[in-house]
């Protein structure tokens, strides 16, 4: 009776995630094994401690990075709520641990630890030894400060998915209400008033620490900004505090060239070498102070993974109109992939700026990394967050799916290779399956549901409902982010 018990709720997880890719089977078979890794990773009560190799090997001890709220939550959040909820119970749970991180550093909220484990104190080591056997330094629990940012942002996106009003009003509230009182006591404003954030690492980690990071200062502008939009119908902060919150969003620097269309990655970035390592890498992904030297990385414009480009991903409501593709197009010959992380990233927003052709090239590097172990760190487990990516890429960027005010915005590309794209999610308590064909996109929703389609707004019921596409979603380019 157990063991059928758990293959209908098996069963039902698989229902409602389930993707089609028709047109490549090889793709087919290797999203779905992410998707099978992905159910897996959490259970839907209590809470749920993601590692950044999930179950599956010994890597990392099982420590919850910002892996787990950035690409593994939104899986969850869109297909099995009950399981999203439970990840954000682990950082719940451990608010006060945070708080008192922020305390000891000298600061005022909450900051969350780079490598969490059980009591929710920072783990991680001071020193390690690289591929080459030299010991290194490891900065990233003192400097990479942006995980407090993707906590909030795991959160925000949970209530956006899920609508659950109970969570937005409490813990939700707290813990952007928490973290936006670390980034406002962090920042620091200059004689014109200009707000910046020294001393820290972005996702770019060959760069440490770096002052003003595009990715840290944008990720802290945003967590202010919804902090103090939420934090209205929530108790304990005053509307002083939240127009402070405002005040300071609005002084941050995040190098932005409106002539150029480009963020510089960091203050200084500009300045360095400008060696391509697409033009000398003998492939990618590779771990390019491996193969250059630390000291050269450091001093060169080598991109460890996705940094400014993962804003477009994350916050394209964020970052300037039109910035997609200036910042693609500089980037990412600059980027080692040298993360697991980074393909998936790169794929969704290849599809999102019409260029379908290297947004299928990178799905499929993000998909095949651990059934070829591109990174040969296969023995430690699979990369959960990288089949998060993938799903990401999918899902955010092939089909469109944005969950943006009171309604799901629906806005595919469709590479030519594909016959039909075909996802299902769940939005505020209703089950759609969205399929995008040549054209078209077919809605079959178990219930009622607001939809944003090709710029269409639409009350979805119960049923099947097709809107037509314009050409532009069936690939060509086009410069609309999200």
């Amino acid at each position: 009776m157990l063991l059928a018990e758990h293959r209908r709720a098996w069963a039902a997880r698989w229902e409602s995630a389930d993707i089609a890719i028709e047109g490549d089977e090889d793709l087919q078979l290797a999203t779905r094994l992410a998707l099978f890794h992905l159910m897996g990773s959490a259970a839907d009560h209590g809470e749920a401690a993601v590692g950044a190799r999930g179950l599956t090997g010994h890597a990392y001890r099982g420590h919850v990075f910002w892996d787990a709220d950035t690409f593994v939550l939104p899986f969850l959040a869109a297909t099995h709520p009950g399981a999203a909820r439970a990840m954000l119970e682990y950082r719940v749970r451990r608010l006060a641990t945070a708080r008192d991180a922020a305390r000891a550093a000298g600061v005022a909220g909450a900051r969350f630890p780079w490598e969490s484990a059980d009591g929710g104190d920072d783990v991680t080591p001071r020193s390690g030894r690289d591929r080459a056997g030299q010991v290194v330094p490891i900065r990233t629990g003192e400097d990479e400060l942006h995980i407090t940012a993707q906590v909030a942002w795991a959160a925000a996106l949970y209530i956006d998915w899920t609508g659950d009003e109970e969570f937005a009003a409490g813990p939700g509230c707290e813990l952007l209400a928490e973290t936006a009182r670390f980034w406002a006591s962090r920042i620091r404003r200059d004689t014109t008033g200009a707000g910046h954030l020294y001393g820290v690492i972005g996702p770019d980690e060959y760069h440490e620490p770096v002052d003003d990071s595009a990715f840290t200062n944008v990720m802290a502008r945003w967590n202010l900004r919804r902090a103090a939009e939420v934090s209205q119908t929530c108790a304990g902060v005053s509307g002083d505090e939240r127009r402070h919150w405002l005040d300071l969003a609005e002084s941050l620097v995040d190098g932005y060239d409106g002539r150029t269309g480009i963020y510089e990655q960091f203050a200084g970035f500009y300045g360095l070498e400008p060696l391509i390592i697409a033009e000398v890498a003998p492939r990618r992904p590779i771990t390019a102070d491996l193969l250059l030297g630390r000291e050269r990385v450091r001093g060169s414009q080598v991109v460890k993974q996705a940094d400014v480009l993962m804003l477009h991903h994350l916050v394209p409501d964020e970052v300037a109109p039109d910035s997609l593709v200036p910042n693609l197009e500089y980037y990412e010959p600059r980027t080692a992939h040298g993360s697991s992380l980074s393909p998936g990233v790169h794929a969704s927003l290849f599809a999102r700026a019409g260029m379908t052709d290297g947004a299928v090239a990178a799905l499929r590097l993000a998909a095949r990394i651990d059934l070829d172990d591109l990174t040969a760190t296969g023995a430690g487990g699979v990369h959960l967050a990288a089949m998060g990516s993938v799903w990401q890429a999918l899902v955010f960027g092939f089909a469109g799916l944005r969950a943006r005010d009171d309604r799901l915005v629906v806005d595919p590309r469709l590479p030519t290779a594909w016959s039909a794209l075909d996802v299902r999610v769940r939005y505020r308590g209703t089950a759609i399956r969205v399929r995008v064909e040549p054209g078209s996109v077919r809605l079959t929703a178990d219930g009622g549901a607001r939809v944003e389609v090709a710029g269409e707004v639409a009350d979805l019921g119960a049923g099947v409902s097709e809107f037509a596409l314009p050409d532009a979603a069936r690939g060509a380019a086009r410069l609309r982010e999200g």
